[in-house]
């Protein structure tokens, strides 16, 4: 009795014995209370919701909120946007050509990119954006540019500020904290449909959703940025006797500079990762082609599409990136070297003028040359590639596949969705309540219930079965090669062009490869997920290995055991924490990506919110999907973020 008791006090125990009786009463009562809903069919709260999206569109031109502020944001907002595509995508009124043609642009771009960093980024950028002309998605990249310049303008123009008052003041950072970690955890799609309802979907909505995704980040790296200031100078320029002002504008800006401009870097690859998804509530650029390919299920010009948005988000964080390494560089030029660097700047400024003018003057300037689209011989391609590894590794895209789901998806699937509600409901509370405590297993228990009384129980199930699995997929990937990773440097230098690029690409251009190689599946999404979640994760666990107590590491060597057993009873027990901070972000990617899974077939709430965007006798519906995958995110992030909080705490 003592040893039972004795078990009982590990938590993975109590996990395993809950999991087990779980699977059991899921066995029993399969099919019982279930709560599973036809897609077409409407429940009393989803009706609701479509009745009032109803009576919003009925109402728009008539409700003071619309007339006085939403109609006149929407307005200025959606003339910002086409002032910046008149310039370099789309002729302006009584034009045949923009304002700048495509070598004035390209141009313009590379001057910049050289002013701010160096010649060969300025190269690689002009490059890299000629090679989406290439691919014949000149005027697509530049709409997508376009969209991502203004919004990146405008979240900055709010972030910044935000970002400084809440580095300066705890206050205002314990109020805007709330806000900052929900707009983490919310995925991108759930943002979409109630900002097309109020907005139109247009230009308008797409940048205000963009707004909502990239601002935050915005704040929280320009507050960190002020935040972590050394004491010393602010110190001195107190006693000086410096007003606030002086200080900030003198010292803690200047200072902060270098953080400052890594976060505009993380501002415009967030901007751009959003404008591209924003297609599904009609923004322009990128994104239209690659949801036309995805609903068509057109694997070569969905590629070509996705190739595009890959460079434009390199040259982005290229150019961005170096920036920030040249402010971060304290030696200037000096003799030759600045002799040689003003040169260059009055030659590329020069050329720069030459080809504006030029793509003013001449067509093949202003206009891509068609002789150098190559967009459907490389579509072509892709086609045939997908063919060829479709039918040479059919025993990894097909016979995988399925046997992935029958013997885990289906299961899991089984014991979530196909089992009474109410024991799905009072299982996961239970397991909150181990992990997490009581405070988490009663917030768990709320929100479910919130789900339950929704209508969209199943569905929401159906959604955590392929996020658990993807999840789970993922740590097994990130802790093999964060552990690699951590304890080898040419390994991690080998892999970090794989993390930087997974962390760099939007997560829609995923769906493309994916759909090619595994077509429209719930395994597909679950492929995506690992893919968008796996970099995060690798990078976390080799932080954490790699700052593990070395004594450990040599006392244990010493004492003669294997790199094996090193890893296991050493590194992975010290690094933790690390392992349960990449589980909840993790988890988050993965939420993010499986919901937009709905495209490539994954069902649950991510194809209820893109049914809603497309049947007005849906839009309850696709409405309340939204605010079930929010509450989900929730349940799942509080309990993982309370698993790391105990994990630091030996008496938590």
């Amino acid at each position: 009795m003592t040893r039972v008791r004795e078990l009982l006090r590990h938590k993975w125990i109590l996990v395993l014995l809950l999991v087990v009786v779980w699977i059991v009463l899921a066995t029993v009562l399969k099919g019982v209370h279930t709560l599973e809903l036809p897609t077409a069919k409407n429940t009393p709260v989803t009706q609701w919701l479509t009745d009032f999206a109803s009576s919003i569109r009925g109402n728009r031109t008539e409700s003071p909120a619309f007339v006085y502020f939403f109609n006149p944001i929407r307005a200025t907002i959606a003339a910002f946007i086409e002032a910046i595509r008149s310039v370099i995508s789309v002729p302006g009124a009584g034009n045949v050509i923009p304002l700048i043609g495509w070598l004035g642009t390209l141009s313009i771009i590379g001057y910049i990119v050289y002013v701010t960093s160096n010649l060969r980024t300025s190269l690689l950028s002009m490059g890299l954006l000629l090679a989406c002309g290439v691919l014949g998605m000149w005027t697509f990249t530049m709409d997508t540019l376009a969209m991502t310049m203004g919004a990146v303008f405008l979240s900055l123009a709010i972030g910044l500020p935000l970002g400084i008052w809440a580095g300066l003041n705890d206050k205002v950072m314990k109020v805007f904290r709330p806000g900052l970690d929900l707009a983490q955890i919310l995925p991108t799609l759930v943002y979409l449909a109630p900002l097309a309802l109020v907005f139109l979907i247009g230009i308008a909505a797409a940048t205000i959703a963009t707004l909502i995704y990239s601002i935050p980040i915005c704040i929280r790296i320009t507050a960190h940025a002020v935040r972590s200031l050394r004491a010393g100078p602010v110190e001195a320029a107190v006693s000086m006797g410096s007003t606030k002002m002086q200080l900030l504008r003198k010292v803690q800006l200047p200072m902060a500079k270098q953080t400052i401009i890594l976060g505009v870097n993380q501002t415009t690859l967030a901007a751009l990762s959003f404008v591209v998804i924003a297609a599904l509530i009609g923004a322009p650029g990128l994104g239209k082609p690659v949801v036309d390919a995805l609903v068509i299920r057109n694997v070569g010009d969905g590629v070509v599409a996705g190739l595009a948005v890959v460079f434009l988000a390199v040259m982005l964080d290229r150019a961005t990136t170096a920036a920030v390494i040249k402010n971060n560089t304290f030696v200037r030029d000096t003799g030759k070297a600045r002799t040689k660097r003003r040169i260059g700047l009055i030659v590329g400024g020069v050329l720069t003028i030459v080809a504006v003018v030029l793509s003013r003057q001449v067509l093949w300037a202003a206009v891509f040359p068609e002789q150098l689209n190559f967009g459907k011989q490389i579509a072509s391609v892709a086609d045939a590639v997908a063919t060829w590894f479709t039918t040479t590794f059919y025993f990894f895209t097909t016979t995988f596949n399925e046997y992935f789901t029958v013997t885990f998806l289906n299961p899991l699937e089984g014991v979530l969705a196909n089992s009474p509600w109410y024991v799905t409901v009072i299982m996961i509370a239970l397991l909150a309540a181990i992990i997490g405590g009581r405070g988490v297993a009663i917030l768990s228990l709320v929100l479910l219930t919130i789900v339950v009384l929704i209508g969209l129980w199943n569905d929401t199930m159906i959604s955590l079965a392929q996020i658990l699995l993807a999840t789970l997929l993922t740590m097994i990937i990130g802790i093999v090669l964060g552990v690699m990773a951590g304890r080898s440097e040419r390994v991690e230098k080998a892999l970090k062009p794989f993390l930087d690029a997974g962390q760099t690409l939007p997560a829609f251009v995923y769906l493309v490869p994916v759909l090619a190689l595994f077509g429209p599946t719930r395994f597909a999404a679950i492929v995506c997920g690992v893919f968008y979640a796996a970099p995060v994760v690798v990078r976390m666990v080799a932080d954490g290995v790699r700052g593990g107590p070395p004594e450990m590491v040599e006392a244990a060597t010493s004492a003669g055991s294997t790199p094996v057993q090193v890893i296991t009873k050493v590194q992975l027990p010290a690094s933790k924490k690390s392992l349960l901070l990449g589980a909840n972000q993790g988890l988050i990617f993965v939420l993010a990506v499986i919901v937009i899974g709905g495209f490539v077939g994954a069902g649950g709430l991510g194809y209820l919110v893109i049914v809603g965007q497309s049947k007005p006798e849906l839009a309850g519906k696709g409405l309340a999907a939204g605010l079930a995958i929010v509450l989900l995110g929730i349940v799942l992030d509080r309990i993982t973020q309370a698993s790391a909080r105990r994990s630091g705490n030996p008496g938590g």
